[in-house]
């Protein structure tokens, strides 16, 4: 409770000043934020049911799964437990979130009490929702869900544009429905208040849906997700986010031709090696283009919000760019003082950083074009170029950084206690600090100093360059 007091309630605090300010206020107070509210709602519906198959609500420890799963009593009585214990994590998030936003309102401006309180009920009630779909996401096969994401996608596009029938007939629909309540003068909709109200009948599937787990989905990911605890733990976040990628199972068969020189030889090979992860694949190639858009949006974007977009765009930017990172690291994991290829590290590296830069230039342009007809400066493309440029740098800066040095684990004590935690964090995430403060900064100060913006980002280029080839030639000695 100590540290919650200490640290969740001034962060609580400044998410709420920060989304009272003039800027964010005027869009989440904009006519229309209601539609956008019902889409992110139906977004995170479609995301519950297909992580499900990845980490469903119910992933007890491998020897509870053995013990009680691999039972002959129900699941649904055995594995009550970690599936209520799930719901209320995603009942407290919900109350956050909701928390946070509509204090925000409240501090922004008059808000109608009574919608207010309302609209934290019905995320409780939304979060339920969350939960039994999640809960399908795991329990049931792919020829279902893929489906029913797919559909519930189409009605986050439906709500986005204003359709009623969708407004009125889906739980995101009337979310967005109580949203649009929260104005001084707005009528409350009684109907989605009564719908939401009853949306916790949806429990009443539960049962079932637990009695269909399979004990060795069950364990498989128990097992996952225990060994992925332990890397954490250890400082191995990229041995964690590892775990989580499934092996593949298609282009078994497919041949590769390896012609032309070396670096076009290894980019035929990675793209091979991407083809077999398809859906992995087509979402990173989604989220490029994205971040490609969002960082356009930077420089016609208001104060405050500029902020939001440049760092948002060039974190899923670097975060997607991982898809197409697997041949770099492979090749950093096989550095050595002696080569398999008769090649040297460098050469090695540097042919397989081709493909995640190609990735980074050219889905990301594609982003940064569609946003120019929105408003966005033409000057956002050759921005983006270099931009992603030194995303892919910092990738190979990441990838060559080797195991974490042993010494960082040492007792560091002050005064509040031992912080060694601090350079163990430091040291993961720190190619995420370099991208957020260097390409997520000067993406907002190129709006308004192009020129020595991109001259400070090719400086920052260079040194990342450098620090790069340093780690590399380490690693080969």
């Amino acid at each position: 409770m100590l540290i919650v007091a200490i640290v969740a309630v001034p962060v609580v605090r400044s998410l709420v000043l920060g989304l009272a300010s003039p800027e964010i206020l005027a869009t989440i107070v904009a006519p229309d934020s209601s539609r956008g509210v019902g889409a992110i709602a139906a977004v995170l519906a479609a995301c519950a049911v297909l992580i499900g198959r990845t980490r469903g609500p119910v992933v007890p420890s491998p020897f509870l799964t053995e013990f009680l799963a691999g039972s002959y009593l129900a699941r649904s009585d055995t594995l009550r437990r970690p599936f209520l214990i799930s719901v209320t994590v995603l009942a407290l998030a919900a109350v956050t979130v909701s928390g946070i936003v509509i204090g925000a309102r409240l501090l922004g401006g008059p808000t109608a009490a009574i919608p207010a309180a309302l609209m934290v009920l019905g995320s409780i009630a939304y979060s339920g929702v969350l939960a039994v779909l999640w809960l399908v996401g795991q329990s049931c096969p792919r020829r279902i869900t893929i489906p029913l994401a797919i559909v519930i996608l189409g009605s986050a596009v439906a709500v986005e544009t204003g359709v009623d029938i969708v407004l009125l007939a889906t739980p995101w629909g009337w979310l967005a429905l109580l949203w649009e309540s929260l104005g001084p003068a707005a009528p409350v909709p009684w109907w989605p208040v009564i719908a939401l109200a009853l949306s916790p009948l949806v429990f009443l599937a539960a049962p079932a849906l637990l009695n269909n787990l399979r004990s060795p989905e069950i364990m498989a990911q128990a097992r996952r997700w225990q060994s992925i605890g332990t890397l954490v733990q250890t400082g191995d976040i990229a041995g964690a986010s590892g775990a989580l990628r499934t092996p593949p199972t298609r282009g078994r068969h497919c041949r590769i031709s390896f012609t032309g020189p070396l670096p076009i030889a290894i980019l035929q090979r990675d793209l091979g090696s991407a083809r077999r992860f398809p859906a992995r694949t087509t979402l990173g190639s989604l989220a490029l283009v994205g971040a490609g858009w969002l960082n356009a949006q930077t420089a016609s974007a208001t104060d405050g919000i500029d902020w939001v977009m440049a760092l948002a765009g060039v974190l899923l930017a670097y975060l997607a760019a991982g898809v197409w990172c697997d041949g770099l690291r492979n090749a950093n994991e096989n550095v050595g003082p002696s080569s398999l290829y008769g090649r040297s590290a460098l050469t090695m590296i540097g042919s397989h950083a081709l493909l995640p830069g190609l990735a980074c230039l050219l889905l990301g342009s594609i982003g940064a074009i569609a946003a120019v007809p929105g408003g966005a400066p033409i000057g956002v493309l050759p921005w983006w170029m270099l931009v992603s440029v030194f995303i892919a740098l910092v990738r190979i800066l990441d990838c060559a950084k080797g195991p974490m040095p042993i010494g960082l684990l040492l007792p560091v004590v002050t005064p509040a206690g031992d912080v060694s935690i601090l350079n163990v964090i430091a040291w993961q995430a720190d190619a995420l600090i370099i991208v957020l403060t260097t390409a997520g900064g000067l993406s907002v100060l190129a709006s308004t100093a192009g020129p020595e913006a991109a001259i400070w980002l090719t400086a920052g280029i260079g040194i990342v360059a450098a620090l790069a080839g340093r780690r590399i030639r380490a690693l080969g000695n």
